[in-house]
């Protein structure tokens, strides 16, 4: 609006660009909680019985540290099982490449057979045929997950399938801190959770809440 308002100003069409002199909104953004080690292992014990399609999805965005709609944009082709790679395609259509964790690697299927063209996952099934764009696909696994973990736990508008992306990457960050600085343990972060420089990773901890100082209970008596 802004730039079609300059236009007509700078054709004298009319005086001023009155859309400058409108204030910009401010947001607040939903941030994501991260499930406690109890939840966590709650909604997997029962996604095991209930939903394992669903399951899977998610553990692709636990062990993988996918977003959601990252995992939607999967092709079967993009998963090399032999050389533990998956590739992402991102939202600028470049290509990232990841390497797939042994322990997602024992949690699937064999999809040597399937159509190479077909997304990984689909409402019926791995590599099953399926029209949708993407935001449809993105909104029908949010969807399923309200249906089937959200509302049976109870959850609040703050838990969603973001979170366990969240909670693994706090859950990561706390092991590596056990035996590493917090340099290093940053520096072997980025490699995994794909973050593009320190900065934007520092800034990604502090919104988790990755690092809690020690009981600080003597230093008040």
């Amino acid at each position: 609006m802004s730039s079609l308002f300059q236009v007509l100003e700078d054709n004298e069409i009319i005086t001023e660009n009155i859309i400058k002199k409108i204030n910009v909104l401010k947001s607040n953004p939903e941030r994501n909680k991260t499930y406690t080690p109890e939840m966590q292992k709650d909604i997997y014990d029962y996604l095991e019985i209930n939903d394992p399609l669903l399951l899977l999805f998610i553990k692709f965005v636990c062990y993988n540290y996918l977003r959601p709609v990252e995992v939607c944009r999967l092709r079967i082709k993009d998963i090399d099982i032999v050389d533990k790679k998956l590739y992402l395609k991102t939202k600028n259509k470049k290509v990232k490449t990841k390497i797939i964790p042994q322990i997602l690697i024992d949690d699937l299927p064999d999809i040597s057979k399937l159509n190479p063209e077909n997304y990984l996952f689909s409402p019926t099934g791995l590599g099953n045929e399926w029209e949708a764009t993407e935001n449809n696909r993105r909104d029908n696994f949010s969807k399923r997950f309200k249906e089937v973990v959200k509302t049976p736990f109870n959850l609040g508008i703050d838990y969603g399938m973001y979170s366990f992306r969240h909670t693994f990457i706090t859950k990561l960050y706390r092991e590596l801190r056990k035996n590493h600085s917090q340099f290093e343990t940053k520096s072997t972060l980025m490699l995994i959770t794909g973050h593009s420089t320190m900065t934007a990773l520092d800034k990604y901890l502090r919104d988790i809440d990755a690092e809690l100082p020690a009981d600080y209970s003597d230093l008040l008596k």
